[in-house]
């Protein structure tokens, strides 16, 4: 996202404090104003011709607009711009994954080798080891869903229980992608996360009756397709994703299929960030010069006998 995308005030509400400001400044104004007074006691028609042009008139309005515009960009910089999210303590990765691996009959072909299910366990591994920090979980499905292992830092246990998968160990025959989704969200901490999931097919009816039911946190889904292209089923995915709000990419021989992955985990990261406002940097103290600068000319003389003069 960029700076203009993610900009935002962390303190909007004081946006208020500018009614009471220019208040003050039209008041002044007002008061500074001699021709309303003269129009109280004289006829319009006789007063200009009354009235000379004083090349004062410009200056002796320079004062309260001054101040006005002072007063702004105070409060602009207590109502907190924001548009940088503040970097992680000491560089940690706060992603959340959490793997859904379908683990079915299907599965078992050898379109690719060794299999779909052996191939999407080794690119589980290369999603990990792009992002070491990151705590991760899996969750297993067929006709039921169940969960592996909780969200871990310890990938080398979540690698050695995903090559232990394997049809013959699932309760139920089948293809329950919705309650695989809805059991994924649940591990989330609030902040929620990214589920990616590695399936050789996906039925759009299961991800309608999810999109109407919707996930229990704020989960960013994403489909690594485990398929040979001659076999693989693309219009079922783009069903899925489009109810879903997903993304999806086929799996390639290197490993582009595995960064696209990545990038799209970062990307739901830096999203998920953006709705939280403990996360961004108060930009207001960039324009603490700016008002400094601005009153410079308050030390200008007769400059407040200006501001405060009553005609």
């Amino acid at each position: 996202m960029s700076s203009l995308e993610l900009f935002h005030l962390l303190r909007p509400w004081m946006l208020l404090l500018l009614i009471p400001g220019w208040l003050f400044v039209w008041w002044l104004l007002r008061q500074q104003n001699d021709i309303l007074r003269w129009k109280a006691i004289v006829n319009p028609k006789l007063l200009s011709h009354l009235l000379l042009e004083s090349g004062e008139k410009v200056s002796k309005i320079q004062a309260p607009w001054h101040l006005g515009i002072v007063w702004t960009v105070i409060i602009l910089a207590l109502s907190g711009p924001a548009w940088q999210l503040k970097p992680a303590p000491f560089t940690e990765d706060e992603a959340q994954i959490v793997f859904v691996m379908k683990v079915t009959e299907s599965m078992e072909t050898k379109d690719l080798t060794p299999s779909r299910l052996k191939r999407a366990v080794f690119k589980m591994k290369d999603l990990m080891d792009l992002r070491p920090d990151t705590k991760a979980a899996l969750v297993a499905y067929s006709g039921s869903a169940h969960l592996v292992l909780p969200l871990t830092k310890d990938h080398a246990i979540l690698n050695t229980f995903s090559q232990a998968l394997s049809p013959g160990i699932m309760p139920q025959k089948g293809d329950n992608l919705k309650d695989a989704l809805l059991l994924a969200s649940e591990q989330f901490d609030n902040e929620g996360g990214t589920i990616v999931v590695f399936a050789d097919a996906v039925d759009p009816a299961q991800a309608n009756a999810l999109s109407k039911k919707g996930l229990t946190q704020d989960a960013k889904v994403l489909f690594l397709a485990v398929a040979s292209p001659e076999l693989l089923d693309a219009k079922g995915f783009e069903q899925s994703v489009s109810l879903l709000g997903a993304e999806w990419t086929g799996m390639t021989v290197d490993d582009q299929d595995v960064k696209k992955i990545a990038s799209w985990v970062d990307t739901a990261f830096q999203q998920a960030g953006a709705k939280d406002d403990t996360r961004y940097e108060d930009g207001g103290y960039m324009l603490i010069p700016l008002i400094l600068l601005l009153m410079l000319l308050w030390f200008r003389q007769g400059f407040i006998a200006e501001a405060w003069r009553v005609s």
